[in-house]
């Protein structure tokens, strides 16, 4: 087997049993190892004794970043020899290994110089490599590479030797990490038990602050009670009436108090759905006056209305928008001096009507602004007597508010008095309305060929093999697909998904993202990998219209095979929202609308992801999303960030590939027209794009940070930080990768290149911060080939 330079064929028993101690030895040192350094060490030392390899490597796969991680090892070296941290090429080495094939080339020195970068081994290039993949039941954990300084032949015995050295690594490196997983999940066990202490800590409180509530009406109704009792027959007794109106009184703030929590509770929930009807303000505040008479009386108080002339009607509950209301001005009334007015400001602002409740009132100390609409908290004058009420009246004001769309806040001067100032939109985009909405549309054969494109684009960008996107029936209970990329038609037509169930109907109920590294693993839905999706790794968003979730996106099939990663999930969340912005464009427009703008852009996008001459790599996504995250962009900077480095240089298709690819230099004028692209970028993506910061980092990612850049000549902290980012990035990878009119240059040279330019063309901060993340993901292999070759790989099937 591998104990023996020459590939001599099987000779029998006694062969075998040589290889007996060898294997034992190893399969008891991984067995017993406890901790990650350990068995890398253990394993490294029996393998290049047992197979007389002289360099061997465990790179373990990290499914988050979808990187190798591991230690390189030489024959009679103590410890590791290096490391390496790399995200495997398309194509390449690693990935045809990741791909669950046994690779044995003979004639290492043949290969790509690009695999050898990967593969970050210093020193002697071997003669013949070997990489074998690391699985566990249907899990795979990684890669195993073993390099020879000698000539050696692929035979089936050796095969078969790798194939048990790849299972038993495998089985310690998943008891090793089942063990930390069971640490990890230990702690957020912790985490978790220390959660539902405080959830029953706040439920303990809100008990004990409703049985106060119910307490103190409860207290006064049985004290009156039992004097009325104790005072039956007694002729001198006078004050029956009164003291059955208090009861009286008491037994509806009882009611109060009861029906808030239960408003609360029913909002909370999302039970209590919208009956929008138009309605007028004046109409309305005519309608609920007679129910704050009593109170409004009882201080001599008057409302005041100041609705602007003309106010438009507002679609709205009626009862829920009364009980607004009516909230804000009983406390209103609460706080008011006697005889001094209550003023209700009306006026429209664009597409919502600003409504205002002032009052003359003692007015809210600031540091008590922050807990008015908290339930149960009520604010009590200086020194006053503590004001009645349930605590509960701006929290249901605030409820109310927000499930109308709108927002509330208060502005308060002490000894002046205050303002509740609630905005809501004029109309209410119901879901039910918004769907049968989009009925018409999805008979349109113009929004059917958008919908196909859209996820013919999601595809490209995110280089997967299977898209869908799926869109809620009229009354929301199940999810339809309505475009699909990559999937068998018959499957398509028949698909039906509940809402709430599985992850498509998960994400549609609760309008959050997901990403699933294994499907069959994943503890929330845990089911078989269907057989048309090649890996276990899926990504599933929101589509949303009008602010409603319609539906969701879901994407799989990675093209490399790897799993999706939390970048992923944002690049896909970016995209999502461009083709919610699309449809909704083209909806907006009517049936009679021109959909072919938004059509061409999206077009225009798979024509850049198509092109050979605007290709970009899947690293230079990565690089600039880590890059900026290292720089301190927040999420959402990151995730357009993400977007933006997928389609940056769309522009460059309206300069044309016969000038892109043309060797010669250009003319002045040619150059004058490259330099036009990243407005035809701009002006491209218009019809999907909505962010204002992508369109300037598409602008600026030219610019020089001397000034000396196009199309606009800025310079320094004018030019935005993720188009600095993105030049670098942008520079860096047309270096490595080349171009068709370009030969490729070894990394090292081009960062020497970008550290010449670093304060000229680029940013010095972004520069110094793009070597240090070089430098943690491996760098480059100094030793690799400098000239690309073609290996051939002979291939196992056996995994």
């Amino acid at each position: 087997m591998l104990n023996r330079p020459d590939d001599t064929p099987d000779r029998g028993a006694g062969s075998a049993f040589r290889l007996l101690p060898g294997l034992s030895s190893l399969s008891f040192a991984v067995q017993s190892a406890f901790d990650a350094q350990g068995l890398v060490a253990a394993v490294a030392r029996h393998v290049l004794e047992l197979a007389r390899a002289d360099f061997f490597s465990l790179l373990l796969l990290d499914y988050e970043s979808g990187e190798l991680r591991g230690d390189h090892f030489g024959r009679g070296t103590n410890g590791p020899a290096g490391t390496c941290r790399v995200t495997p090429r398309p194509g390449g080495f690693l990935a045809q290994v990741l791909r669950r094939e046994t690779l044995i080339v003979e004639d290492a020195l043949r290969m790509e110089a690009a695999d050898w970068k990967e593969l970050h081994w210093s020193g002697q290039v071997p003669h013949a490599l070997v990489g074998v993949p690391i699985i566990v039941g249907t899990s795979l954990l990684g890669v195993a590479l073993l390099g020879f300084s000698r000539p050696l032949k692929a035979s089936a015995r050796r095969r078969r030797a790798l194939l048990f050295l790849a299972d038993q690594i495998g089985l310690a490196v998943d008891r090793i990490r089942t063990h930390a997983e069971l640490e990890q999940k230990t702690i957020r066990l912790d985490e978790a038990n220390a959660s539902l202490r405080r959830l029953d800590e706040m439920k303990s409180e809100l008990i004990s602050v409703v049985s106060h509530e119910l307490r103190t009406p409860l207290t006064s109704i049985k004290a009156y009670t039992e004097t009325l009792l104790d005072n039956v027959g007694n002729p001198a007794f006078s004050m029956q009436d009164r003291f059955l109106g208090i009861i009286n009184e008491e037994c509806d703030r009882l009611t109060r108090i009861v029906n808030d929590v239960l408003d609360l509770s029913r909002m909370d929930s999302g039970r209590r759905r919208l009956r929008s009807e138009p309605l007028e303000l004046g109409r309305l505040l005519d309608e609920i006056l007679p129910t704050v008479g009593p109170q409004l009386a009882s201080k001599r108080l008057t409302v005041v209305p100041d609705l602007a002339p003309e106010l438009p009607a507002i679609e709205a509950d009626p009862d829920l928008l009364k009980q607004v209301l009516v909230n804000l001005i009983g406390n209103a009334a609460k706080f008011s001096r006697e005889g001094s007015p209550i003023t209700i400001h009306a006026r429209q602002a664009g597409e919502r009507m600003q409504v205002i409740v002032e009052d003359r009132g003692m007015g809210i100390p600031p540091d008590k602004l922050g807990r008015v609409f908290e339930r149960f908290y009520r604010v009590e004058e200086g020194g006053a007597e503590r004001v009645g009420g349930s605590g509960l009246g701006l929290a249901i004001v605030k409820s109310v508010v927000e499930l109308h769309g709108g927002t509330v806040r208060v502005e308060s001067n002490l000894g002046q008095g205050s303002r509740f100032v609630v905005e809501l939109p004029l109309v209410q985009r119901g879901f039910r309305n918004l769907m049968r909405s989009l009925e018409p549309f999805f008979e349109m054969p113009e929004l059917r060929t958008l919908l196909s494109s859209a996820v013919e684009m999601v595809a490209e960008v995110m280089e997967a093999r299977n898209v869908s996107i799926m869109f809620f029936n009229e009354d929301g209970t199940e999810l339809h697909i309505r475009a699909a990329h990559g999937l068998d038609p018959d499957m398509v037509a028949r698909a039906r998904v509940k809402t709430g169930a599985s992850i498509a109907g998960w994400v549609a109920q609760t309008s959050e993202n997901l990403l699933v590294n294994d499907i069959e693993n994943d503890r929330r839905f845990r089911k078989l990998n269907h057989p048309q999706y090649e890996t276990k790794s899926l990504l599933c968003v929101p589509l949303r219209l009008a602010g409603e979730t319609v539906g969701v996106v879901n994407v799989s099939s990675k093209t490399t095979g790897l799993p999706f990663d939390a970048d992923d999930l944002s690049l896909l969340v970016a995209i999502s929202k461009r083709v919610g912005t699309a449809l909704e464009r083209v909806r907006a427009a009517g049936p009679s609308g021109d959909a072919y703008t938004t059509l061409n852009t999206i077009r225009t996008v798979i024509r850049a992801k198509r092109s050979y001459s605007l290709w970009t790599s899947r690293r230079a996504f990565k690089l600039s999303t880590d890059l900026g995250r290292k720089l301190g962009l927040g999420e959402d900077e990151l995730e357009v960030l993400g977007y933006v480095a997928r389609v940056h240089d769309v522009g460059m298709l309206a300069v044309g590939e016969d000038l892109i690819l043309s060797s010669r230099r250009w003319t002045e004028q040619e150059r004058r027209r490259v330099e036009t692209h990243p407005r035809d970028g701009v002006r491209l993506l218009q019809p999907i794009e909505f962010a204002a910061r992508a369109n300037e980092i598409i602008l600026s990612h030219h610019e020089h940070y001397d000034g000396h850049g196009y199309p606009r000549g800025l310079s320094g902290e004018e030019i935005p930080l993720a188009a600095r980012i993105l030049a670098v990035v942008d520079a860096f990878e047309a270096m490595t990768l080349g171009r068709p009119y370009r030969d490729s240059i070894p990394e090292s040279e081009a960062l020497t290149e970008v550290k010449r330019c670093s304060g000229t063309q680029f940013d010095p901060r972004v520069v110094k911060e793009f070597e240090r993340l070089l430098a943690r993901k491996g760098g480059s292999h100094p030793g690799a080939p400098s000239a690309p070759a073609t290996g051939k790989y002979q291939r196992d099937s056996v995994r």
